[in-house]
């Protein structure tokens, strides 16, 4: 039987305080294994070092370990999906339904997802996001293949009230736009299972960088949701040959929404500077 962290913190000698600590973070896992220890030290109004102590009392080198840890427990038990699946083999399931029943399918299909995003009880980790994100010096999105639309719609939403948006999708360069990226910049990278080997990329240039990086993806298995800040779990499974992203849509327009609403007297300036032109070019 595979020892878990839980199990093996039953061998360590824990004070109540190392108690409640692991107590909260077993049981709020997936939000836990991305805070850092002063996070989750004023969280429970306990001392940085508190939560460094049961790191060490329970195995590991420091609490990055047991947060690592943590990351490969969550993966391990999230489901996956076959990375060599074949778009092409899907489509044939179209044959065993009619028009209507295809559509009444497919409308199913996206409720459920909707429905799963909204019952994941991780509201905090869109508000935590939409802080980064408004506190960033600079907000590279990134998105290819089906990807690039989010990523570009993401990006036009955010730039109505946030200066300094980029957006990287299907055009350009990805070394030119990111090399000079830096800590007070932040990389949303957006993709879903068969991963973009672009947006990995961009995560590793991020990384390396030292940016903070939020990541929009379907399991914590996703290669973008590894060593990264913020993990937004989208619902996107589809029985097509393509992902349904209506979930995701839902999710990037809250994320926007939240951000909008950390200074709203300056978001209403920008957005009433801008409407003369839109209007005057016809864009909206």
């Amino acid at each position: 039987m595979k020892t878990t962290i839980e199990n093996s913190s039953y061998k360590s000698d824990l004070t109540n305080k190392d108690k409640i600590i692991l107590d909260y973070i077993l049981r709020n896992k997936k939000t836990a294994c991305f805070l850092t220890s002063n996070e989750i030290a004023e969280l429970l109004n306990v001392s940085p070092s508190s939560v460094v102590r049961l790191s060490k009392k329970i195995g590991f080198e420091n609490f990055s370990a047991f947060k690592k840890a943590l990351q490969m427990e969550i993966a391990e038990q999230e489901p996956s999906l076959d990375a060599n699946e074949i778009p092409y083999e899907k489509i044939e399931q179209y044959d065993k339904l009619s028009d209507i029943e295809l559509i009444k399918a497919f409308r199913q299909n996206v409720l459920k997802n909707i429905t799963a995003d909204i019952s994941s009880k991780e509201d905090k980790k869109f508000i935590e996001s939409a802080d980064i994100i408004s506190k960033a010096k600079r907000v590279f999105i990134v998105g290819y293949r089906t990807c690039a639309g989010l990523a570009s719609t993401f990006g036009i939403m955010l730039s109505c009230i946030r200066p300094d948006v980029f957006v990287l999708n299907n055009n350009g360069p990805i070394v030119d736009r990111l090399i000079d990226l830096g800590k007070n910049d932040v990389v949303v990278a957006i993709s879903f299972n068969r991963y973009s080997g672009n947006t990995k990329f961009a995560v590793q240039i991020a990384r390396d960088a030292g940016a903070k990086i939020i990541s929009f993806t379907d399991f914590y298995t996703s290669p973008i949701a590894q060593g990264v800040d913020k993990v937004i779990i989208n619902s996107v499974e589809n029985f097509s040959f393509y992902n349904s992203y209506a979930s995701s849509m839902m999710n990037i327009e809250t994320i926007v929404a939240l951000v909008s609403k950390k200074n709203i007297a300056a978001n209403k300036k920008r957005l009433m500077k801008m409407e003369p032109y839109l209007e005057q070019n016809g864009e909206y």
